[in-house]
C-alpha cells in the first residue's frame, strides 16, 4: 500500500493496516528503524473503563479533597510566614 506524505510530514495509515495492527481512534504507532527500514508497531489505545482501579494498590486510603486542600494551604501559610519573618531584622521582632 502507498501513502503520500503531507507538507507537515504526516501520513494516513490505510484502514486495512490499522485494522491489522489493531490501532483504533486512541491508539498510537511505534516507529522502529532497523537496517534503513522503518517498521510500524501498533499500540492499542486504552479505554478509560479499562483503567478503573488500576492504581488501587498504590492508594493508602481515601482522603477527602477538602482535607488535602486544607493541609496544603496550611503548609503554604507556614512557609509564607517563615519567609516573612526571615526578612525582618531582629529589632522588628
Amino acid at each position: 500500500m502507498y501513502a503520500k506524505i503531507s507538507k507537515k510530514g504526516q501520513i494516513t495509515i490505510p484502514k486495512p493496516i490499522r485494522e491489522k495492527l489493531k490501532i483504533e481512534k486512541d491508539g498510537a504507532v511505534l516507529f522502529l528503524v532497523e537496517d534503513n527500514e522503518v517498521k510500524l508497531k501498533g499500540v492499542p489505545g486504552v479505554q478509560p473503563e479499562e483503567l478503573a482501579g488500576s492504581l488501587k494498590k498504590y492508594a493508602k486510603g481515601y482522603v477527602p479533597l477538602k482535607k488535602i486542600r486544607g493541609e496544603v494551604q496550611g503548609e503554604i501559610a507556614d512557609e509564607t510566614a517563615a519567609e516573612g519573618l526571615s526578612d525582618l531584622s531582629e529589632s522588628e521582632l
